[in-house]
């Protein structure tokens, strides 16, 4: 007598989540050419400039819209996934983000991350990718990813500012903030820490370019 044997079909991972953040932005003209987008930089070698990717992009508001404030982006989860692994992002700290400061301290050393930035543009070439003569409003704050929780503090070139943090394992948004203390007029206290889940809700404020060691505005280098 034959027995027929039948196997369970084994079961796919159900999806991974995607993660989704709130931007808030000066008020802005609308147009069918107004962007969001999500970007990461692919450094092919330690000389050469890092590529623009683009991980997520959106229309912002209706194209008939007037003026608009505010933005919701989302990335999918089996992106974000897929980035933790890309050697090309996932860089070691110590001797990528703090390459340009000087009295570098990181616990562990041998930590690696990989940033997610966002910004507001206009994408006049239509290519999706925003570019630095198309970008309206940046922010300081990034989505990072650790390859373990760690602390650091260095100081920048000039003296005038120290740059302190702590981030934690995985994906977490990172906020920045800049202090300038009262009895110290010409000194900075730049801190970039990550946030508790809880807190990925609360809006991400975008603005116009500045300096990132002495205002809430970051310098990236876009093409």
């Amino acid at each position: 007598m034959l027995t027929l044997l039948t196997a369970c079909p084994r079961p796919y991972p159900p999806p991974l989540p995607p993660e989704s953040f709130n931007f808030v932005f000066p008020d802005t003209p609308g147009g069918s050419d107004l962007r969001l987008a999500a970007i990461y930089f692919e450094q092919a070698t330690p000389t050469a400039q890092a590529a623009v990717k683009v991980l997520a992009t959106g229309y912002i508001g209706n194209y008939g819209s007037a003026s608009v404030n505010t933005a919701t982006l989302s990335i999918y989860g089996e992106n974000l996934n897929i980035l933790k692994s890309n050697a090309a992002c996932v860089l070691p700290f110590k001797t990528g983000e703090l390459r340009d400061f000087q009295y570098v301290m990181v616990t562990p050393d041998t930590v690696k991350t990989c940033n997610v930035y966002f910004s507001v543009f206009r994408d006049v070439n239509g290519d999706g990718v925003p570019q630095s003569t198309e970008e309206l409003f940046i922010t300081q704050d990034v989505y990072s990813y650790a390859s373990s929780a760690f602390t650091f503090s260095a100081t920048c070139p000039d003296g005038r500012s120290t740059y302190t943090g702590s981030r934690a394992n995985g994906w977490s948004l990172v906020r920045h903030e800049v202090l300038q203390p009262a009895d110290t007029p010409d000194r900075f206290l730049v801190s970039m820490n990550s946030v508790p889940t809880t807190d990925l809700g609360i809006a991400i404020r975008m603005h116009a370019e500045s300096d990132f060691l002495t205002s809430m505005g970051v310098k990236r280098g876009l093409k």
